[in-house]
């Protein structure tokens, strides 16, 4: 794994500085989930298809929330349980995995699987994807009292 700092001492890329947090296989997938997927509790963002292991999801939480990009509250029904949600930090990354989707969506064509109206949306109004998944999560963080 790549330490935090790898590059920032060496070449200061920005590209590289970024993929030093987030640039592992796992870690947009968390961003992912929490931004599009409405998962925000570690059991339902084990269950994504991609099938992390816990371990790793265990980590790449921790990593995350070490750089700000998320954050953890008490779950309200059980103590040791956390709900996992974006920093401000981490929506400003809602705008790459949209461009990340078009760009696979126009790439690697029929293996990628997005719906039609997902599709649309994506090739016609990628700003309303953002403003869209940004009111999903306010409506979801105002509804557990963030």
């Amino acid at each position: 794994m790549v330490a935090n700092t790898e590059h920032a001492g060496r070449s200061g890329c920005p590209v590289a500085c970024a993929m030093d947090i987030f640039g592992d296989h796992w870690s947009l997938l968390v961003i992912r989930d929490l931004a599009f997927s409405g998962r925000h509790e570690y059991k339902d963002l084990l269950r994504a298809e991609e099938g992390i292991s816990s371990n790793i999801l265990s980590n790449r939480l921790r990593r995350l929330e070490d750089n700000g990009l998320i954050t953890a509250l008490p779950h309200p029904g059980g103590r040791r349980r956390k709900l996992y949600y974006l920093t401000d930090r981490g929506k400003d990354l809602i705008p790459v995995l949209i461009s990340i989707m078009r760009w696979s969506e126009r790439h690697l064509g029929r293996i990628v699987k997005i719906s039609p109206a997902n599709r649309r949306l994506l090739t016609n109004d990628p700003d309303h994807m953002i403003r869209s998944a940004l009111q999903e999560l306010e409506r979801w963080e105002k509804s557990v009292g963030i």
